[in-house]
């Protein structure tokens, strides 16, 4: 009897212990494994597994774009161009970033055909992709929260649940129990899995019949209990995750309301009267909330969202992560020139590219989809992580004067803390239209109205009362120049200039320049500034005038004066030497060791950038080996300054 005990005990201890390592919920709140509240912040990786028309700039369903690509290059390339397109799309680099920028958690779609082709029958390479982002989040802490974003038959008529327009889930038992069994075999292998954060069930029904939406998700949920009795589950509601008044009441005790925010769901400003209904939802039934997609806006829509969901204890999972030639995602994809020539056929405008020039339009485009080919968007980062966002401008780039300040490089920040334009969201308050807010579509997604001329971007459209906030670090005390670049057909705009909210050239008038797309400089004043970081700013009094670029220059810097302050270290040396320096200006530096006959024993260069610099000297000889012990002196010549400083080798060989 002791024994049986004992083993009792054993057992309620490691199943207590089990538990006791997944997220879980409690009460109104999802909690962590000890316990404490916590909020979910993630990113949804569509696009990847569940390819989207809009994102891949195709149009057309999962099924739509796969059949366009056959029809360029055939069945055996499509098969490998999509096999290297899910390879690159999402990597462990991506779920590394995220981790890195402060997201902890990623939704992950999944088409149900990857994983079982047949009813039945399951896929282990579609799996052994689910496993991939499983272990990568793992080693990086991060959540995975799997999402069927495509059920046997579609759960909707719409593209992104890869339907012909017809929603075939609801009208087949077959589907039904399809899709049931898959989720019973996404938990028996996923079960003991501590990062998977949960089960999203389905992603965005749409039935006339919400109980039929609450039945086969009660029905997903009994399947995955027979094998999971760990993870959470994302209950969705009917219409794309909105309604939930036929899904009441909950049907387990570790499940979660999901539902979805968008501006056209909306069709009104973010306010708190727009989640009232879901607040009452989730005291009512005793039941946590989630935001499982939201976003396709401007910063400004986001943070205020962010703000509002947060506030009241919800946690989210932005849409999305990574898409091709992107302002409002973290992440994203350069275009190409080739698969341009593609999608201008798709859309009418182009004759058919051959199989050779497609073949290498598709290849170019996976190819670009490689995190270390995209661009990252900190800026919409920012409006989704920093808790400053909204109260602090901070820069976005680093401006040291002497220099050239790019307009579109303005500070991070939100709405009147870093800018303010006319135009900076698409709230869909009148009704459903869709609101532009940066009207270029290019680099930065705010209300700044940004575009692209070769390879500069400037700021256009420009109206009455707007303004722009850097943040700049003055090297040198000095007396500077200040001139501006602008372009306007015949419209003579007015600007002024703050430095730290004091006005210090008034009223300037930017000439028109007789046509957009004729830039000019134009002198705007002199001003005396002191050595430190400042912030300036540029307030549009009459707009209509195009803007690119100041330029603050000084004497010092006009006569290619380099080094100023500098610092040698360490010293004594045994391996490496830093030389660490502000520089006025951009240029070739040239740096020589000599020992203590006069002998040079060591010469090389490097390109100073305006600002802090720290050049890496490893001090070898001819024969690659370290110098031998001794005194020795670097010089340092700038072609304007000659520095001299000794320092001491010793050698360990």
């Amino acid at each position: 009897m002791k024994f049986l005990k004992n083993s009792l005990f054993s057992l309620i201890f490691q199943i207590s212990t089990l538990f006791g390592q997944f997220l879980s919920t409690s009460g109104m709140d999802i909690v962590d494994p000890s316990g404490n509240p916590f909020i979910l912040k993630g990113m949804g990786l569509g696009g990847w597994l569940v390819p989207e028309g809009y994102m891949l700039l195709t149009g057309g369903s999962p099924t739509d774009i796969r059949n366009k690509f056959i029809d360029l290059i055939g069945e055996d390339s499509t098969a490998a161009i999509m096999k290297r397109y899910e390879e690159n799309y999402v990597g462990e680099k991506d779920i590394e970033q995220l981790a890195k920028w402060g997201f902890n958690s990623v939704r992950v779609p999944f088409h149900y055909k990857s994983l079982s082709p047949n009813f039945g029958e399951y896929d282990p390479k579609g799996f052994a992709t689910l496993d991939s982002v499983i272990k990568w989040c793992s080693k990086h802490e991060i959540y995975a929260i799997l999402d069927m974003h495509v059920a046997p038959g579609s759960q909707s008529g719409d593209a992104n649940a890869d339907s012909d327009g017809e929603a075939r889930l609801w009208t087949s038992k077959l589907n039904q129990d399809w899709s049931v069994d898959i989720w019973g075999e996404i938990a028996r292998r996923y079960q003991s899995e501590i990062w998977v954060g949960g089960y999203d069930l389905l992603n965005e029904p749409v039935h006339s019949n919400g109980r039929q939406v609450r039945e086969l998700q009660k029905i997903m949920a009994e399947k995955i209990r027979e094998f999971d009795k760990n993870h959470i589950l994302f209950v969705n509601g009917n219409y794309w995750s909105r309604a939930f008044e036929d899904l009441v009441p909950k049907f387990d005790d570790n499940m979660v309301w999901a539902f979805h925010y968008y501006s056209w769901m909306v069709n009104t400003s973010v306010s708190k009267n727009t989640i009232q209904y879901l607040i009452d939802l989730r005291k009512n039934t005793n039941t946590p909330l989630w935001l499982g997609e939201c976003g396709e806006n401007s910063n400004e829509w986001f943070v205020q969202l962010r703000t509002l969901i947060e506030n009241n204890n919800i946690g989210w999972a932005w849409w999305n992560y990574k898409k091709i030639g992107t302002i409002n995602a973290p992440v994203s994809s350069p275009t190409d020139p080739i698969y341009q020539e593609i999608l201008n056929y798709w859309g009418g405008s182009g004759s058919k590219p051959n199989f050779d020039r497609s073949l290498l339009g598709l290849s170019n485009m996976v190819e670009n989809l490689k995190f270390e080919n995209c661009e990252l968007k900190e800026d919409v980062v920012a409006s989704l992580l920093s808790k400053d966002f909204q109260v602090k401008n901070l820069p976005f780039k680093s401006h040291f004067i002497p220099g050239v300040i790019q307009l579109a490089d303005y500070d991070l920040g939100s709405l009147g803390v870093a800018y303010y334009d006319r135009d900076y969201i698409d709230d869909r308050s009148d009704g459903g239209s869709f609101k532009a807010w940066n009207k270029g579509y290019q680099y930065r997604n705010d209300g700044v109205d940004i575009e692209k001329n070769s390879d500069q971007y400037y700021i256009s459209h420009t109206e009455n009362g707007e303004f722009l906030r850097y943040t700049i670090n003055i090297i040198k005390s000095d007396l500077y120049d200040f001139s501006i670049t602008s372009s306007s057909a015949s419209i003579e705009s007015e600007i002024t200039v703050k430095l730290d909210n004091e006005s210090i050239f008034q009223k300037v008038t930017l000439p028109a320049t007789g046509q957009y797309g004729i830039w000019k400089d134009h002198a705007i004043g002199q001003l005396s500034l002191k050595k430190g970081v400042s912030t300036l700013t540029l307030i549009i009094n009459r707009g209509g005038a195009n803007i690119r670029s100041f330029q603050i220059t000084s004497q010092s810097s006009r006569d290619g004066e380099v080094i100023l302050s500098h610092k040698l270290y360490p010293n004594p040396v045994s391996e490496t030497i830093n030389f660490q320096f502000e520089a006025l200006t951009s240029k070739k530096v040239s740096f020589d060791i000599y020992n203590i006959l006069g002998q040079q024993v060591w010469s090389g260069s490097y390109v100073s950038q305006s600002g802090f610099n720290n050049f890496t000297i490893q001090p070898m000889g001819n024969g690659r080996k370290y110098l031998p012990s001794g005194l020795y002196f670097l010089i340092a010549n700038d072609g304007q300054k000659i520095l001299k400083e000794k320092f001491i080798m010793l050698n360990k060989d």
